[in-house]
């Protein structure tokens, strides 16, 4: 019988956690990424980063010698042309122009390519070039540079039209995290007593905090491994970092909040942690044994695939035990009545 009065409220803490931790993720995008004002600003901001801005001049020149291969001869000084434009302060806004018509196109509802141009930077690039030879002035065109193009292939034509789904989908998130918080609270009334129903909510939350800086982790992590070079390294993670440094942020704090709240709600046994650790490294059962054969094959791919994931999760876990038990213990001096003297 206790067993099966276990199911619902488990049902509750695994619905509402999912809500919280889809539509959570929903609402960031939606404020970095589906916000035209905000993704313009992020990546204006990845500007400050010096290898970005030789793979914008990189991109400059490329694309201007692909259009025009008789500049080839002249590259060394597109090359400081182009450096120098990027570096200027005029580029920044022309770049945040460029950025904000591209977001425009791409989550508009068409089936045109979406292109990054920065309006002006032609003009700006031909002054630049002209300061260091006249003659090589005259021959590169006046045409505004295009730094990006989305389209033409089978992955980018599916952003391309999964982009204003997103925007549509992005709407209901805050329904969808109040939700997930109802869901959570129907939890706490199903349990024994509210402390103990207000502790595993509470842990549904750091769950969620914790699945996020996972999937952020590994997905970071494989992203990376398809460059070969430090340069490609860097300009992604300036990117990453643009992007989706504040989601991991957030899923920290939110973690760390979530498990001061836990313990403070019921704090329980010392040590209750290990024997936790314990039944999860020993489980009961073979459906016990079969999740824990599948982490064991997630973390051998990874050390394989993604060493530094496996450390980095395992340095968090243990942040986490350590701000629990901290918490823990402070709950138990709060509930334990001072000896009288």
């Amino acid at each position: 019988m206790r067993s099966r009065s276990l199911w619902p409220c488990a049902v509750l803490l695994v619905a509402g956690a999912l809500c919280v931790l889809l539509a959570g993720v929903a609402l960031y995008g939606e404020r970095t990424v589906v916000d035209e004002r905000a993704f313009a600003d992020r990546a204006t901001r990845t500007l400050a980063q010096d290898e970005v801005d030789d793979e914008i001049a990189g991109r400059i020149v490329q694309r201007l010698v692909d259009l025009h291969p008789e500049l080839a001869s002249r590259r060394p000084v597109l090359d400081a042309g182009a450096h120098d434009l990027v570096a200027s302060p005029a580029f920044a806004t022309e770049f945040h122009a460029g950025v904000t018509a591209m977001h425009h196109s791409l989550f508009a509802d068409s089936r045109e390519q979406v292109r990054l141009i920065t309006p002006g930077a032609g003009r700006d690039l031909l002054d630049m070039v002209q300061q260091h030879s006249k003659a090589s002035a005259r021959a590169v065109p006046a045409t505004d540079p295009e730094l990006l193009r989305i389209g033409g292939g089978p992955l980018e034509d599916r952003l391309r039209s999964v982009a204003p789904v997103a925007r549509s989908l992005s709407r209901s998130a805050p329904f969808g995290f109040a939700a997930g918080l109802v869901l959570l609270a129907l939890a706490v009334l199903r349990a024994p007593t509210r402390r103990r129903g207000l502790r595993r909510a509470a842990m549904a939350f750091a769950g969620v905090g914790g699945i996020t800086l996972a999937g952020l982790a590994i997905a970071r992590a494989l992203l990376l491994a398809t460059f070969d070079t430090s340069h490609g390294d860097a300009v992604v993670s300036t990117i990453w970092s643009a992007y989706l440094g504040d989601l991991r942020l957030w899923a920290l704090a939110c973690g760390g909040v979530a498990l001061v709240l836990a313990a403070a709600a019921e704090p329980g046994a010392p040590g209750a942690w290990r024997r936790a650790l314990a039944r999860a490294s020993h489980p009961h059962g073979n459906a016990g044994r079969l999740v824990r054969a599948a982490g064991l094959v997630v973390v051998a791919a990874l050390l394989l695939t993604a060493p530094e994931v496996p450390v980095n999760l395992a340095l968090v876990t243990l942040a986490g035990v350590l701000v629990f038990s901290a918490a823990s213990e402070v709950a138990r001096l709060r509930l334990t009545p001072s000896p009288a003297d």
